[in-house]
């Protein structure tokens, strides 16, 4: 069989960044030819109905190699679970989702509430600060690491790793030039995980109520567990899993210190904050699109995709389809029980960090919202929005700022 042709009109190259977010670019795609071939080998959704069905159906379209290079195979017990399909992922997914409930998300409130409050007065202390590097990159990695029970002195050090982890050739290669996997090429990260997960094996019953606990103790129904080997990889994908949340801060942070009506709006009426971190999470989703294998000849939204062709699953443009969020293009408050964006995937897939971001999202801004009251908080002169360089992560690069003028 012939290769399918690409849609020259509706080219791009999904490996730049500043094409893969350009959300006038995908709104015109989303309108023009929802379903087409932007690069060889590749077929993007952009609508709604049709990306979520792709998400729902995890066995024809596999997240097996998503975040990978062409041709590159690490072993399974070095795959994030994002990147596991069936039947490994239900048996790991059975287990881990007991930590991350709704209730549970509930938990850690105070502790993060305390942890925002102790970071922002050290921006207080010195009058300035960047709200990215020194808050919002932080915190979504602090509060998994203190629920994965990583005591509260290793946190910077942890989250320090997993972000050279992020930015290295391991995603893509399952290797840097240190060595093969997270082992060799992060041996102090592995290291202070293999301590922990030492310690949860040692105190047995005894151990602590915690995520890697569940993860080091927890059986299925057949005896199944989660090795050791596979858990170090887990926490690691927790933790670097939390920096997505970071860029919804970013966003956040940046709507409140830029649009008056929108503080303005959420002190008038606070029950409007978790609908506000919604919003945030639809309309600028802090990773815009995940992609997927086709496994078989099949379809998206009536376009044929063939066996081994990449699927690019667009959340940036299926969360601002005007068939199921009118004035979608538009940030909005008042919209009444809008459809169920697709920011944390869904399906077999869904994010089990959901609660616990949007629990951060609200904490926080609650908090610079309190620290508002008290004393001005401006984005430095000069300051120009500049978006995250990452391929998939939407948000501020940077946001400093000045206090108290």
């Amino acid at each position: 069989m012939s290769k399918p042709p690409i849609d020259e009109e509706y080219a791009f190259d999904p490996m730049d960044p500043s094409q893969s977010k350009d959300f006038e670019r995908l709104a015109r795609i989303r309108r023009e030819r929802p379903v087409c071939r932007p690069a060889e080998g590749l077929v993007i959704s952009t609508r709604y109905d049709a990306t979520k069905a792709a998400f729902l159906d995890a066995k024809r379209f596999s997240s097996l190699g998503d975040m990978r290079a062409p041709g590159v195979v690490v072993p399974e017990f070095e795959r994030f679970l994002g990147e596991v399909d069936a039947p490994l992922h239900p048996r790991i997914r059975r287990i881990l989702i007991k930590g991350f409930t709704r209730s549970r998300a509930r938990v850690p409130e105070d502790w993060t509430r305390a942890e925002i409050r102790r970071r922002l007065d050290g921006l207080v202390e010195r009058g300035r600060g960047d709200l990215m590097s020194e808050l919002a990159i932080l915190i979504p990695g602090a509060v998994s690491a203190h629920e994965l029970g990583i005591p509260d002195a290793l946190h910077d050090s942890v989250m320090s790793w997993c972000n050279e982890l992020l930015h290295s050739t391991w995603p893509s290669t399952g290797k840097t030039e240190r060595g093969e996997g997270i082992a060799g090429g992060f041996p102090e990260l592995s290291e202070c995980i293999d301590g922990l997960i030492r310690e949860r094996e040692s105190a047995g019953p005894d151990a602590h109520d915690d995520l890697l606990s569940l993860m080091v103790h927890s059986r299925n129904e057949d005896g199944w567990s989660i090795g050791a080997h596979h858990a170090r990889t887990l926490v690691v994908n927790i933790l670097a899993g939390s920096l997505s949340a970071s860029f919804m801060l970013g966003n956040l942070f940046y709507r409140l210190l830029t649009d008056p009506g929108f503080g303005a709006a959420l002190r008038e009426d606070a029950a409007k904050i978790p609908k506000a971190v919604e919003e945030t999470l639809r309309f600028e989703p802090p990773v815009v699109f995940m992609m997927r294998t086709a496994t078989e000849d099949t379809e998206i939204g009536g376009v044929p995709v063939y066996r081994g062709e990449h699927v690019m699953l667009s959340i940036g443009a299926a969360n601002r389809d005007e068939d199921v969020y009118p004035d979608g293009e538009s940030f909005r408050l008042d919209r009444e029980s809008p459809a169920e964006h697709l920011t944390f995937g869904y399906g077999p897939h869904l994010c089990l960090g959901n609660h616990l971001t949007r629990m951060i999202g609200r904490v926080a801004i609650e908090a610079l919202m309190a620290l508002q009251t008290s004393q001005p908080v401006e984005l430095a002169p000069g300051f120009q929005w500049t978006c995250v360089p990452h391929l998939l992560e939407y948000g501020p690069d940077e946001l400093p700022v000045v206090l108290g003028r």
